[in-house]
């Protein structure tokens, strides 16, 4: 069981929220949830978690935009970032914004794909 290791899940889409959740909550992670990126960096500066599922584009905060704040920041530099991108191109938008997440995975994914993906990053 993963019980000692949290992960915020942030997506403005509830049904993917929800799927993250369930997935990784199974694999006995705990998870917090926010239905944008405001919500998710508050999240994330309060609770420091061990890894981040942000989707890439969110209205309000996009999850590059959380990864550029995390990754200025000594606090949370260090924080594993996992960005769910749509298309091919948002991963290119997101690496012309000059900073790297820790793994990039396209929508739809598989649940089993999900989870080896965070359980490579948590490693």
């Amino acid at each position: 069981m993963n019980t000692d290791k949290l992960v915020v899940v942030a997506d403005d889409e509830r049904d993917i929220v929800e799927l993250v959740a369930i997935v990784l909550g199974r694999a006995g992670y705990e998870v917090i949830t926010a239905a944008d990126g405001e919500r998710a960096l508050e999240l994330i500066r309060d609770r420091l978690p061990d890894l981040c599922v942000l989707d890439g584009r969110m209205p309000g905060l996009a999850g590059y935009e959380i990864l550029q704040r995390l990754r200025a920041d000594a606090t949370t530099a260090e924080v594993k970032v996992l960005i769910l991108t749509a298309t091919i191109d948002d991963e290119r938008e997101i690496r012309r914004h000059g900073v790297d997440s820790d793994g990039f995975m396209k929508k739809p994914f598989e649940a089993e794909a999900l989870l080896g993906e965070v359980e490579r990053l948590l490693a």
